[in-house]
């Protein structure tokens, strides 16, 4: 199941198809290296494509498997994450978040009273 645990890429819903070819040059550095053609570049090209791969994994490495836009998504901290609801919104997928007393429910479609910010609350509801 795709995820994302760091920063929200922005637009990663609302500019989908450009998510997916920043994932699927991913997948293409991947096939290069199993393959061996990494293997022929030059060292200064190696070192390009290594560290482009390795930003393009922390960015994006999660959702990878992410073929079409979600149908529902799941949101921890609703202050933090505000541009993924925001985008969910725009495109019409039903949000569900633990919402904390400092935060607006209004944008969420089913809101799960919570503390966000305790490690355990968020394992017992996950």
């Amino acid at each position: 199941m795709p995820f994302v645990t760091e920063r929200w890429p922005g637009g990663m819903l609302t500019n989908f198809p450009t998510i997916r070819k920043a994932v699927k040059k991913m997948n293409t550095i991947d096939r290069m290296i199993e393959d061996g053609t990494f293997d022929t570049l030059a060292k200064r090209e190696r070192l390009q494509v290594t560290r482009q791969r390795a930003k393009l994994e922390k960015n994006l490495g999660s959702i990878k498997d992410l073929s079409r836009l979600p149908s529902a998504l799941f949101v921890v901290d609703v202050q933090k994450e505000m541009n993924a609801v925001k985008e969910a919104n725009r495109l019409n997928i039903p949000v569900i978040a633990m919402v904390d007393t400092c935060c607006d429910p209004t944008p969420i479609d089913y809101v799960i009273p919570a503390n966000d910010d305790a490690a355990k609350s968020i394992s017992y509801i996950m």
